[in-house]
């Protein structure tokens, strides 16, 4: 149990890294990261629906019949239109990073009354932090300032706050898992569970 507790520890740091990594690459240069996302995405997009072009070209004679090829026309496509149009992608970033802070708030939102539950000390802060958190990715779902750029400043910052603040939430549950060990408690989180061994 421990292993498991300590591999979903590792994770959690990892990935809010991740995020303030991100977060400060939208901050420091908003326009050339919209640009470099949307690149990647196209790229990726194109080289999947390549693949799927040549393995149809490459099973053809096998009998696969032709719209086995519309996938990855499709998909290639799709790659090379945000390639060349980059600045349509907005909306889809603008709702993937808005949704990632929601679930992020929920989660931690689960995390601090489950801190709260346990009569932990100042749960209060974990509460907050994630109705920021959910706040934020209202704010970014909403969009109230119009312009691209101050969006994507706007997001690179709730990305740097998120992963800031689920840094500092998953040393506060470590510490409450510590202290439940020793009085042999449980404690039940999204993602987080200990029990009695």
């Amino acid at each position: 149990m421990k292993s498991i507790l300590r591999e979903q520890r590792r994770s959690s740091i990892v990935a809010a890294a991740v995020t303030i990594l991100l977060g400060l690459m939208l901050v420091l240069v908003p326009n050339r990261s919209i640009r470099f996302l949307c690149g990647l995405l196209g790229t990726a997009l194109m080289v999947t629906g390549l693949i799927y072009i040549l393995g149809w070209f490459a099973k053809r004679r096998d009998g696969f019949p032709v719209w086995f090829l519309i996938p990855g026309l499709l998909l290639a496509a799709l790659g090379l239109w945000l390639l060349s149009r980059p600045a349509s992608v907005i909306v889809l970033i603008q709702f993937s990073f808005a949704a990632v802070l929601l679930f992020h708030g929920v989660i931690d939102l689960q995390s601090a009354l489950s801190l709260m539950r346990e009569g932990w000390p100042r749960w209060w802060i974990d509460l907050a932090l994630a109705a920021l958190t959910l706040v934020l990715g209202g704010v970014v779902l909403f969009n109230p300032f119009g312009t691209m750029e101050a969006l994507t400043i706007l997001i690179g910052l709730s990305l740097v706050y998120d992963g800031i603040s689920d840094l500092v939430l998953i040393h506060r549950l470590s510490r409450a898992f510590r202290e439940a060990e020793r009085r042999g408690d449980v404690i039940e989180t999204e993602g987080w569970s200990r029990d009695d061994e």
